[in-house]
């Protein structure tokens, strides 16, 4: 009985130590070009002059530049004043129009609640924002109806309900001058969107779908009503941020925007993200030089470019694994977040394509939207390792065969990027000369009711339509070239795989030497941050009320979305236990029958020779 006992421990040991190599060695995902889902416009952040300062010229080509060490955004959101246009958000439109962005204009803090009777006044009021910025060089690509109607009774400022929201458009929305965005709901309310894709005719008054995700949960960001209803417009996020309370540079609490990127793109299939703001102490750029927040952002947006599609993939691979693929018509983009505190192995399939060889760019403790080598593709099929606490671009040129025409309208018109503003690589932040850094720290609102009241400047512009950007589509992407942090990437004592091996020989496996806490979710990668806290009228949501009326965020912002980090509800089944299978895929488990087969083998032949 005793050898009995034995023989089922040994078989169990090894079963077990096989399911752990099977989790590191077995990781795949596949991605399916020919599966094209939603358009996507770009990714960028706004600048509010008026509030946080402008940014410089340098900034600019930090902002909107694909060089070297810049970070390629394609899209630029600006505020619509309540009383006559100002000039103050002017140039940085000019410049990022000139780079080949587009430009979108909110409507700020709403000066009353408005009603039926306003609606007439207000639709001359956008458009003659529209007319003022064209006056400027500056051609509006969209404006939207409002910003935050759902929080401006809360925060001190005029309201608009749903129903208001869906009567302006529908009324009066085939008479505004440019692309019209519906109202921007604070927390990703459906009812003001529910109410006009319901409505046929109010639906073809608008070309894109605006949110907030203040509260959100990664799990509403699903959207089935738009996906059904919503054919040929764009659902964009045009503001959030993932943490205010620590600096951008903070790791791997900066790996945080990744992950959420990451869901808007998958989970919320949404065409756009744009950052609150671009210039700020936890924004992607901060005293003129791009942050590890801003890195993480790059990993898109300087090789996700207008005109790309999202295509299928699988989203959650392996425990701590979020992967997404795009696609244009010459190039295939995989972006894989690792929020695992190991580095994890991944084998991609890419059905469908013929490159054989991508480029590999990585933000990670010690890197900063490196070049992190190349990686070789086999018969559409390719493996890599992924730093722990990493995001990471996989970047192909070739024929995609991809076909078809861009969502809503046309893509952004053409324009090159500007120069190339200095280099962020051979160690260290480039420190361009700024006019003096951007009011660091603080919350978006200063003091009770979210910002003054003042009226922010008027600006904007986007390049007009047509044509497609197609920034360096055809070879490999622009400059991104060295790390800005001195020093080899962060000794993760070896990679999870090829775990010693197994030695063939019956006596077992040969030196596992240590899984390093494959599938281990890194703690407080993003997180729940504040979960939107409390809208109740003026209270605090978060960890500190903001002045009077208060915001809904830790120490006075507001709020950080919900999760932030690791998938929410899309993280794998298997992530507390070893099940021997990866979330979404089938791995082979063949070596795991076969013991379990020899392990039973074993104990009927020592019970036999027992008798």
């Amino acid at each position: 009985m005793k050898n009995i006992r034995r023989s089922i421990y040994a078989t169990m040991s090894v079963a077990l130590t096989l399911c752990a190599v099977n989790r590191a060695v077995a990781q795949t995902a596949t991605v399916t070009l020919s599966s094209q889902k939603q358009y996507i416009r770009g990714f960028g952040g706004i600048s509010h002059a008026s509030w946080l300062g402008d940014l410089t010229a340098a900034e600019r080509t930090l902002a909107f530049g694909n060089a070297t060490g810049q970070l390629g955004f394609s899209v630029l959101r600006i505020p619509v004043t309540d009383g006559s246009p100002g000039s103050a958000d002017v140039a940085t439109a000019k410049a990022a129009v000139a780079a080949g962005a587009i430009v979108f204009a909110s409507p700020w803090n709403a000066a009353k609640t408005y009603t039926s009777a306003d609606f007439a006044a207000y639709a001359t009021h956008l458009n003659g924002f529209v007319s003022y910025m064209k006056g400027q060089g500056v051609d509006l690509y969209a404006i939207s109806v409002q910003n935050e109607p759902d929080y401006g009774s809360q925060a001190g400022w005029g309201s608009w309900s749903a129903a208001a929201c869906h009567d302006f458009v529908l009324n009066y929305g085939a008479s505004i001058t440019t692309k019209l965005m519906s109202c921007e709901s604070f927390n990703y309310n459906k009812s003001y969107y529910d109410a006009i894709l319901n409505d046929s005719a109010a639906l073809a008054n608008v070309g894109v779908f605006g949110t907030h995700l203040y509260g959100t949960a990664v799990s509403a960001y699903a959207y089935p009503n738009f996906v059904s209803k919503g054919t040929g417009k764009e659902m964009w996020m045009t503001e959030h941020y993932t943490d205010s309370t620590t600096d951008a540079n903070s790791w791997p609490n900066a790996l945080g925007v990744a992950s959420e990127m990451h869901n808007c793109m998958v989970t919320g299939q949404m065409s756009a993200y744009v950052f609150w703001p671009i210039k700020r102490s936890y924004g992607p750029i901060n005293s003129g030089a791009v942050t590890k927040r801003g890195d993480c952002m790059g990993q898109w947006s300087k090789f996700v470019r207008p005109g790309f599609y999202r295509v299928d993939a699988t989203a959650s691979p392996a425990s701590g694994l979020s992967l997404s693929a795009y696609k244009s018509d010459t190039s295939v983009v995989v972006v894989v977040v690792n929020t695992n505190s190991s580095a994890s192995t991944l084998s991609i399939s890419i059905s469908g394509s013929s490159i054989t060889s991508f480029a590999k760019y990585t933000t990670s403790s010690s890197k900063s939207l490196a070049s992190d080598g190349t990686v070789t593709a086999s018969n559409g099929t390719l493996s890599t390792s992924f730093d722990a606490s990493s995001v990471t671009s996989l970047v192909g040129s070739g024929n995609t065969s991809v076909g078809g025409s861009p969502g809503t309208g046309g893509s952004p018109g053409t324009g090159g990027s500007p120069g190339t503003g200095g280099s962020r690589a051979t160690g260290g932040f480039a420190t361009m000369s700024t006019g003096g850094s951007p009011a660091t720290g603080g919350s978006r609102a200063t003091g009770g009711s979210s910002m003054s009241n003042a009226g922010s400047p008027a600006t904007g512009g986007s390049r007009a339509t047509g044509g497609s950007v197609a920034v360096s589509t055809g070879g490999s992407p622009p400059g991104v070239g060295g790390t800005r942090a001195t020093g080899g990437s962060p000794s993760t004592g070896g990679s999870p795989v090829g775990v010693g091996g197994l030695d063939n020989a019956t006596g077992g496996l040969a030196a596992t030497g240590g899984l390093a806490a494959v599938g281990g979710t890194l703690a407080g990668v993003g997180g729940n941050n504040q979960t939107g806290g409390v809208l109740g009228a003026g209270g605090a949501g978060g960890t500190g009320a903001q002045g009077t009326g208060g915001m809904v965020g830790s120490a006075g912002d507001e709020n950080s979305a919900g999760t932030s980090g690791t998938n929410d509800n899309q993280t794998s089944s298997d992530s507390g236990s070893c099940s021997c299978r990866v979330a979404g895929e089938h791995t082979n488990s063949r070596p795991l029958a076969l013991m379990g087969l020899f392990g039973m083998l074993a104990l009927l032949r020592r019970r036999k020779n027992s008798k």
